[in-house]
């Protein structure tokens, strides 16, 4: 159980640091002595100051633990077709201006109403981690890959909820009716009528870009990590 416990240590400092440093008492405190700009290099560079050993410790004790199962074709298929949907996700997300990540902050490019993959999620970055982590979690039925990989789901919507409540607290008008008018659970305000899937919002080049990097990484997947389940 010492690498299971390692690999939830680091995540616990990835996570936590991460919660902790964007909270309204630490970020007001921070900002008003270093500015924006300051507080947010610290901050990537304590993210990565704990991402990184987190992902090191793990690619040195893959496979840690007992084995819970073991993978057949159905559960890699469905795998591999969550990995497409995080891919497109991203890539959607990236190109689509967000007032609650640190690019819209810094640009100024605020918006009030969800456009695109924000109809479906206002938190489609957490949305695409969780399918990650989701996925991989699937294929590689091992403790410590439960661990890490889920790691990304539960870190997605824990952050994700931990954004939603300090943007109700500080958060400008703007972005208050983004809140009111998008949901954080995917499809929620679809349902609810408050939005439209609107595919024609969607970036026809990044959905290219996503499937043609799902090619790529399932021919060097193998090479560089060992494929699904291995």
């Amino acid at each position: 159980m010492q690498s299971e416990g390692m690999i939830l240590f680091w995540w616990f400092m990835f996570g936590g640091s991460h919660i902790i440093g964007s909270s309204t008492p630490v970020r007001t405190f921070a900002i008003k002595r270093i500015g924006s700009p300051g507080f947010k290099a610290i901050y990537s560079l304590v993210a990565l100051a704990t991402f990184v050993p987190l992902c090191y410790f793990y690619f040195t004790h893959r496979h840690a633990g007992i084995l819970l199962y073991t993978a057949g074709y159905s559960i890699t298929l469905l795998a591999q077709f969550l990995m497409l949907g995080a891919i497109i996700v991203l890539l959607q997300a990236l190109v689509t201006a967000n007032p609650m990540t640190t690019m819209g902050e810094l640009t100024g490019r605020i918006v009030s109403n969800g456009q695109g993959i924000q109809r479906i999620t206002r938190h489609p970055q957490n949305f695409a981690f969780a399918l990650f982590g989701l996925a991989h979690l699937l294929a590689n039925a091992y403790i410590g890959d439960w661990i890490f990989f889920g790691g990304f789901v539960v870190y997605g919507i824990v952050s994700a909820i931990h954004q939603d409540r300090r943007q109700q607290a500080t958060g400008s008008v703007q972005v208050k009716q983004f809140l009111a008018d998008t949901s954080a659970i995917p499809f929620a305000a679809i349902i609810r009528g408050k939005q439209r899937l609107a595919p024609g919002e969607y970036y026809p080049p990044a959905l290219a870009a996503a499937i043609v990097l799902f090619i790529l990484m399932r021919l060097l997947h193998p090479m560089l990590f060992g494929g699904f389940g291995s």
